[in-house]
């Protein structure tokens, strides 16, 4: 089985990166990925009508000014029926709320690390999407993707919530206690409370220190002597048997 997508950035770079990183997500998989890459959105909505079809979209948000083009193409292909998955990468959080109004199902800080694309894309090969949060904030509703979810911290009735792609999202203020809005994470077993205020991925853990866990992103969160026991072997049962931390 092949998997079809279309890249479509302007910066020649961006190009190459995401093409790249696609490539070398299918590399460690059984299955094969076929990349198409566009210069404009223009060319991609020409190769639309053409009959070109994917089965995901990653397009480029640029600009100063106005909608993005990479937006407007996106919601051209939706008016057009298209309802496969599309992400964005963009160099600022600027359009992230508009982004999503397409039914976007990531929004990629660049530069783009290889750990983010392959989150997106272990949701993106499912024929329905791997489990995401939906998150009301202050701009509106964030789907957050658990495996884009680095760990969870809650600090005075605000629970935020720390990507792999260094982004931060602040949820509402919370009248709910925090292990009760953490629950979903909590049951889907890669998420660990290492703290009353904390929850992290195992995916994500790189380190365990006396009294600290060390984050891929070189986060260091607090861990209680009584809560390292636990972590650990929450670790090691993660890792199949095998921790170096």
């Amino acid at each position: 089985m092949i998997f079809h997508i279309a890249v479509c950035a302007g910066d020649p770079a961006l190009r190459a990166v995401l093409r790249r990183h696609c490539e070398d997500y299918f590399a460690r998989r059984a299955t094969g990925c076929s990349v198409a890459c566009f210069e404009s959105p223009e060319a991609l909505l020409a190769r639309d009508a053409a009959g070109g079809r994917y089965e995901l979209y990653l397009l480029e948000l640029a600009g100063q000014s106005g909608l993005p083009a990479g937006l407007a193409a996106a919601m051209e292909l939706r008016q057009r029926g298209r309802r496969e998955p599309l992400a964005f990468a963009a160099r600022s959080a600027a359009w992230a709320y508009y982004a999503y109004r397409a039914d976007a199902m990531q929004y990629l800080l660049c530069p783009v690390r290889y750990e983010a694309m392959a989150a997106l894309l272990d949701r993106a090969v499912q024929p329905e999407y791997a489990p995401a949060l939906a998150l009301p904030t202050a701009a509106g509703l964030r789907v957050l993707p658990f495996a884009l979810i680095e760990y969870v911290e809650c600090t005075q009735h605000v629970v935020h919530f720390h990507l792999t792609t260094g982004e931060a999202v602040a949820s509402l203020s919370q009248r709910a206690p925090f292990l009760q809005l953490a629950a979903p994470l909590l049951a889907d077993g890669r998420f660990v409370q290492t703290h009353r205020s904390y929850l992290v991925n195992l995916a994500e853990v790189r380190f365990l220190a006396p009294g600290e866990v060390q984050m891929a992103t070189g986060a260091r969160l607090p861990l209680p002597h009584g809560r390292e026991a636990a972590v650990r072997q929450a670790l090691t049962d993660w890792h199949g048997g095998v921790f170096g931390g």
